[in-house]
């Protein structure tokens, strides 16, 4: 009887240490093939903390035009970097400041359909600027009209869709502010809460399909929420957790493919999960680390229109990584 019970707890310990052994490990293996898709794998990266050209303090946010150039706001050093597809430097712009092309807590970056105007959201300045692609400033615009106090408004990131109307996540207001081109207020959406479709903690990344639909990833309720570009209501998805459809409190990434798929970046867990626009799971990577291929707190993805190349900025890493899909 005694040695009977003392092999049944032996076993149950086994089992328990093994359980943890394997949950562990899981933070640094990538994951990179479900649903019968090939997964994807590192192909370069670039980049390295510091001030000169090609290198990064803090990169948060990158588009990406059709041609295939990168641009990404190096929010640490106050400026823009632009970048061919295979990351060799163009050209740079901006520095800390309020004026007209100067920066402060720079932080995200979209592109206009056409890839012939550039625009920049900025934390502390309260306002988003307008540019050519060589960075030569052409205009900017406020909040003032939105309703309420425009100095408390705290957009996050931005898109623009096929007709030129520019969206921002208002992280601090739960809500979804579109303007026209010119910059004159059209209408927002959204409210605090953790329910309905509509209702937002930490609403942050924003991306559009070629259909106007709009994505928004609701950070504090750990899920994607899906409208069309009047701000009605689609889907959502996800929840709090680990493994496929489950994301930590902080995915402030969230980009699109030439095929309507969407990839989002789970900060908190150093990862990337690929969905259909409908929110069904397809594939998932990602390690954390700062060897190869891995990522420290990544934040923002963006992908070539002309490869489907997937490119995240690396922020606690100072670089770019660059990933292909497994031939």
């Amino acid at each position: 009887m005694f040695l009977k019970l003392s092999l049944e707890i032996t076993c149950f310990f086994a089992t328990i240490i093994s359980f943890i052994i394997i949950f562990e490990n899981t933070e640094n293996l990538a994951i990179d093939s479900v649903s019968g898709e090939k997964g994807y794998t590192f192909s370069k990266t670039w980049g390295s903390s510091g001030t000169g050209d090609g290198q990064f303090m803090f990169p948060h946010s990158l588009a990406i035009d059709r041609y295939g150039n990168i641009y990404v706001t190096d929010t640490g050093n106050n400026r823009v970097q632009k970048f061919s597809s295979s990351g060799s430097f163009i050209t740079k712009w901006g520095e800390e400041g309020s004026a007209d092309g100067q920066f402060s807590q720079l932080h995200d970056i979209a592109i206009h359909p056409n890839s012939q105007f550039i625009y920049t959201v900025e934390l502390d300045n309260h306002r988003v600027q307008k540019f050519f692609p060589n960075g030569t400033f052409i205009s900017k615009f406020g909040y003032e009209k939105t309703g309420g106090d425009a100095e408390k408004r705290n957009p996050h990131q931005l898109y623009v869709d096929s007709y030129g109307n520019i969206y921002l996540s208002d992280r601090r207001n739960s809500e979804i502010l579109k303007f026209k081109e010119n910059g004159e207020f059209i209408k927002k959406w959204g409210i605090e809460g953790k329910q309905n479709g509509g209702e937002f903690i930490k609403p942050h990344g924003i991306v559009l399909d070629s259909k106007d639909k709009v994505y928004v990833t609701d950070m504090g309720n750990s899920r994607i929420q899906k409208f069309d570009s009047d701000g009605n209501f689609i889907t959502m998805w996800g929840s709090k957790g680990i493994g496929e459809s489950k994301f930590s409190y902080s995915i402030p990434g969230i980009g699109i493919d030439s095929s309507e798929k969407i990839y989002v970046v789970d900060r908190g867990q150093s990862i990337i999960q690929k969905f259909d626009s409908d929110g069904n799971f397809i594939t998932m990577w990602g390690s954390k680390g700062s060897g190869i291929g891995e990522m420290n707190k990544p934040e923002d993805i963006a992908i070539n229109p002309n490869n489907n190349n997937v490119y995240v900025t690396d922020t606690r890493n100072s670089r770019i990584i660059e990933f292909t899909l497994e031939q």
